[in-house]
């Protein structure tokens, strides 16, 4: 059918959106506990409720990612910055976390000869479906899962003796504290219907934009200065400079 018609005579329709699906497995508290958050009043290991500070749950940072995405698309500097501080937070994340993977595995394959240790999994993990408008928001997961995978090696090797319980505890600290650095930097994200010519121009929005959050970094004003994820810049005072 190279003249693009089917089979009836009719000219063929163009293909219809692609559609894909992604489930994750959790297969420990301290990951699950980072996929739900934390609630600013919520109860410490012993039941005592704190005032400690808020961590928002992978749903909460994936949809702030969405929502940078879609006003980056409005092109709006202020969620391109967003944009830019996550993808460098999750680099930086990353590399940290992924380290100590490979730290580990190095550590669970010093084992005598003859000694050979299955992967370590939860006999029921948490199977959750993830969607992101953002390729961001899915590189928080992956990071999340990263971490998972690092929590199952830290235990695997604190209970073969390969590691002690001050080494496990580090392990699991920093990267939690990884995948929490990241939150924070999406965390504070707000919508604001703003524009770069609102900026350039002093616009009511613009000014009060710049009222709230300050000036935006002027490479990132400019279009220079962006996150491989974001949308291109359309008819923007970028493209016309």
């Amino acid at each position: 059918m190279s003249d693009g018609k089917t089979k009836g005579g009719t000219t063929a329709s163009r293909a219809g959106a692609l559609q894909s699906s992604v489930n994750i497995l959790l297969h420990t508290h301290y990951a699950i506990r980072l996929w739900e958050g934390r609630k600013r009043d919520a109860p410490d290991e012993t039941g005592v409720k704190k005032k400690r500070p808020e961590i928002i749950s992978m749903p909460q940072a994936i949809a702030r990612a969405g929502n940078a995405s879609r006003d980056s698309a409005a092109d709006n500097p202020y969620a391109d910055m967003a944009l830019v501080r996550l993808e460098e937070a999750l680099q930086r994340a990353t590399l940290k976390i992924n380290e100590n993977v490979s730290s580990l595995d190095s550590i669970l394959s010093a084992v005598p000869k003859g000694v050979t240790l299955s992967e370590v999994e939860s006999a029921d993990p948490l199977n959750v479906s993830v969607f992101s408008r953002s390729p961001l928001g899915y590189r928080c997961v992956w990071l999340l899962v990263g971490y998972d995978q690092l929590a199952m090696k830290a235990f695997q090797a604190f209970h073969y003796g390969l590691i002690s319980r001050s080494q496990r505890d580090a392990i699991l600290d920093n990267g939690g504290h990884a995948v929490r650095q990241v939150y924070g930097v999406i965390q504070p994200y707000r919508t604001l219907a703003v524009t770069r010519r609102d900026i350039a121009e002093k616009t009511t929005q613009g000014l009060v934009a710049i009222e709230r959050n300050g000036e935006p970094d002027p490479d990132v004003l400019s279009g220079k200065k962006r996150s491989s994820f974001s949308p291109p810049l359309k008819n923007t005072i970028a493209e016309e400079e």
